[in-house]
């Protein structure tokens, strides 16, 4: 067990930041971060004020902004996996985040993953990340679906990114 220098919270061994308060366990000072109670419902709303669309239409693709990166731009596929490369095997998610300093910040080799739904939506499911995936600020409970609306904030350990249907007409395709 891992003590966390900033809450005194016990984590589980291996964990590279506090599974209650986010602060990083490998450096001397903590984080500097403090405990927020969320009060609001035990799940995220469907939809409601201030959230873009839910639904991406045909030709849609997806665009996620890293803070500190170039934005990465893919097609949408039936599920997508967000984690780093394994120089072990070889092996690289949909989303390899390795160039965005994916290990330092805490990111899983598969640490989540967005799954197409019925009418073209997007659910984020945390995949039993290490150190946590945030949709809007909220920790998601791992296996659980999610669904994610354009502009909405994704965190994977402590990785900000934002996400974004980008609609391309068919005359603009290459």
């Amino acid at each position: 067990m891992q003590t966390c220098p900033n809450c005194q919270h016990e984590n589980r061994a291996g964990v590279v930041f506090c599974e209650q308060c986010g602060a990083s366990l490998i450096g001397d000072a903590p984080l500097g971060t403090k405990h927020i109670t969320y009060t609001g419902p035990a799940s995220l709303p469907d939809s409601g004020a201030g959230l873009g669309s839910p639904v991406f239409r045909e030709g849609t693709t997806l665009r996620f902004e890293v803070q500190g990166g170039e934005p990465i731009i893919l097609r949408a596929k039936p599920e997508m996996i967000f984690g780093r490369r394994d120089p072990a095997t070889g092996a690289t998610p949909d989303i390899d985040l390795t160039p965005y300093a994916g290990y330092r910040l805490g990111v899983s080799r598969r640490h989540a993953a967005l799954r197409q739904t019925e009418g073209n939506r997007l659910d984020l499911w945390d995949l039993g990340s290490s150190n946590g995936t945030y949709l809007n600020g909220v920790r998601l409970v791992a296996h659980r679906p999610n669904q994610v609306h354009d502009g909405d904030e994704i965190q994977l350990g402590q990785m900000v990114m934002h996400i974004y249907f980008q609609f391309i007409p068919d005359s603009e395709r290459g």
